[in-house]
């Protein structure tokens, strides 16, 4: 006989609640019971939650949900899609509630999915025999061989199911023959990253679960952007030293990539790993995979530059007030005598308001311009200024892609102005008064590691008027610089 190759995975039979985690208050159930692929295009799920939990997320090893995220209720009612492929597979479903504070271990509960594949099984018999084919104590057909003594059955055949059995009958002739259902077998992860946005300070975690308890051996994690350590088992909500741990992760941060393979000798229904971001990762990307010829797992979130509410007193809190100094140097483009170069030096705190998006800065700035000029009564004159303005501004982030950042900046503040002018026909003159000046300002930066680079375009008003002087301080300035973050 002649068996069409059929791409197969892993085990069991229907199980209206198999494999559900041993997580206390955990029940997860669906129907219906029997999922068979190509028939059943959507399957209820419902997920009893310990008393209090908040919002609960899912996420699949295969197919999708039509929301991956439920909230109010003892019990919590999702819609999940299974996959367009009809290879018979085990379908890892992860559940999960937020900890109660930042960086604390999430409830977590775990779902395998047994789902039924379809397929042709070709068979060649004799001419008009009767065919059946059994696959897991259910039979299909009979089916009636052609002339040429062929048959072709529709089956289903449930995962991890190797072989069947073929029945073919023709008056008094029987022939009974079991047949290998060779498929190369998978191993499909389920992978979450949460949360979402990953707090920058008190980090994350990494949910992995496959079709059966999985060993820290029997899969590869590797961090970009992130250190990732692999939890205690069985890690008690509440009792996890977060401070700690996110200390530990940060002195491992040599690099923004890190690798985990953390042994471990028994297995585990579902994989935690702590996943904090290095200084300054605007993105964290995980990838997961088991050895072997690859079905891999991809898990991303976004780093948040905030912590929450209640960082301070469960964290180390050393994200949420950032503190960077600044220096700048350009030139005014005004017409005339109102030209001249001009810079800064200044200190930005970045602080935990809109996701640390906001910053308040001190700038000291220094403005020259000067003018010479020459009348044939009143002889040479030449004029000169120096301006000090002290700059209290606000600056906010517009876009943020990678290492490159756009900010707009706007503030004022008092601007100590000395003027000093002389004549070939009367007395020196020196005056200083006290003005002010206001500006805003567009600020690119592109970081690289602590320093960042940055190049601004400012527009500033800063009339000065006095009984030997009338001119514009302000104008259209562009500035080149640097920043460095401790």
């Amino acid at each position: 006989m002649r068996l069409r190759a059929l791409p197969l995975l892993l085990w069991w039979l229907a199980m209206p609640l198999a494999s559900t985690a041993a997580t206390p208050q955990a029940r997860v159930s669906w129907r219906p019971e029997r999922i068979v692929l190509g028939r059943d295009t959507q399957v209820a799920i419902q997920v009893q939650v310990p008393g209090g939990a908040g919002s609960v997320h899912a996420a699949a090893s295969s197919g999708s949900f039509v929301s991956d995220r439920v909230d109010g209720g003892a019990v919590r009612a999702f819609q999940w899609r299974p996959p367009p492929e009809r290879y018979p597979q085990v379908a890892v479903l992860l559940f999960w509630a937020e900890g109660a504070s930042p960086g604390a271990p999430p409830w977590v509960t775990v779902a395998r999915l047994p789902l039924v594949g379809q397929t042709e099984l070709d068979v060649v018999t004799a001419a008009g025999a009767n065919v059946e084919v059994e696959v897991a104590e259910r039979r299909f057909g009979p089916v009636r061989a052609n002339g040429r003594g062929k048959a072709r059955v529709p089956v289903e055949v449930p995962p991890g199911v190797r072989r069947a059995r073929v029945l073919a009958t023709r008056e008094t002739l029987r022939t009974d023959a079991t047949v290998p259902l060779d498929a190369p077998p998978e191993s499909p992860l389920a992978v979450a990253l949460t949360a979402r946005p990953l707090p920058a300070s008190d980090g994350g975690w990494l949910l992995v679960a496959g079709p059966a308890p999985l060993r820290a051996e029997d899969v590869t994690v590797a961090a970009d952007g992130a250190t990732a350590r692999m939890a205690p088992p069985h890690l008690p909500a509440g009792n996890t030293d977060t401070r700690a741990e996110t200390r530990r992760s940060r002195e491992e941060a040599d690099s923004s990539s890190t690798r985990s393979e953390t042994p471990r000798a028994f297995a585990e229904d579902v994989l935690r790993y702590r996943v904090v971001p290095v200084p300054g990762a605007t993105q964290v990307d995980v990838r997961v995979e088991r050895p072997g010829p690859p079905r891999k797992g991809v898990a991303k979130a976004s780093v948040s530059r905030v912590s929450a509410p209640v960082a301070a007193g469960t964290s180390s809190g050393g994200d949420a007030w950032q503190t960077s100094y600044f220096l700048l140097a350009g030139g005014v483009v005004a017409g005339g005598s109102d030209a001249g170069p001009t810079g800064g030096v200044g200190v930005t705190v970045l602080t935990p308001l809109w996701h640390q998006r906001l910053a308040a800065e001190l700038e000291v700035g220094v403005r020259t311009a000067s003018d010479d000029t020459s009348v044939a009564v009143a002889g040479a004159t030449r004029s000169q200024v120096l301006a000090l303005p002290i700059l209290l501004s606000v600056r906010a982030e517009l876009f943020k892609r990678a290492g490159f950042s756009l900010h707009g900046r706007a503030g004022g503040g008092p601007m100590p102005v000395h003027h000093y002018r002389s004549s070939e026909l009367h007395d020196e003159v020196k005056e200083s008064k006290l003005r002010g000046m206001g500006f805003l300002s567009v600020q690119a930066s592109y970081r690289f590691g602590r320093w960042s680079a940055l190049a601004e375009a400012r527009g500033a008003w800063a009339p000065v008027r006095t009984p030997w002087l009338d001119t514009q301080l302000g104008g259209l300035a562009v500035y080149l610089g640097a920043r460095f973050q401790p």
